[in-house]
């Protein structure tokens, strides 16, 4: 499965907001610097998390999470920004029956791994490679 920029971006915020929380609010400016994301987009990816549920927002103030990364499935995730709101098929078409059906086994196996899951993931990985040119 191709993962699309918006999908990427939506993980750099909620990971920098998983980082920076502890209840304070994040300005997208910072959220956007410190990604190396253009602002503008990363506001829209923002507001997508918002309207998901994911994230709160108040004016002038920014963003903050509004559940742990331990809640927040990567298959919703997804949800936020590649399903919802996609256009259904006036008729049952091959393509969609086999989309459909993919989907259904994407969504199975991503409703148990979280964002949190994938953070830890990364920092495995950044830890082998260190420990990889360590030993060179």
């Amino acid at each position: 499965m191709r993962m699309n920029r918006t999908l990427a971006y939506g993980l750099s915020c909620l990971h920098y907001l998983g980082q920076n929380n502890g209840g304070q609010w994040n300005q997208v400016a910072d959220i956007a610097r410190f990604q190396g994301l253009p602002a503008p987009y990363c506001n829209k990816v923002l507001q997508a998390l918002v309207h998901a549920g994911m994230v709160e927002s108040q004016k002038g103030k920014g963003y903050r999470l509004r559940k742990d990364l331990d809640g927040i499935s990567v298959w919703q995730l997804m949800e936020a920004f590649t399903f919802n709101g996609a256009p259904k098929a006036e008729r049952e078409q091959v393509s969609n029956k086999l989309y459909e059906t993919l989907r259904a086994e994407v969504n199975h196996w991503l409703v148990g791994l979280t964002v949190q899951d994938i953070v830890e993931m990364m920092r495995e990985e950044e830890r082998r490679a260190r420990e990889g040119t360590s030993e060179d």
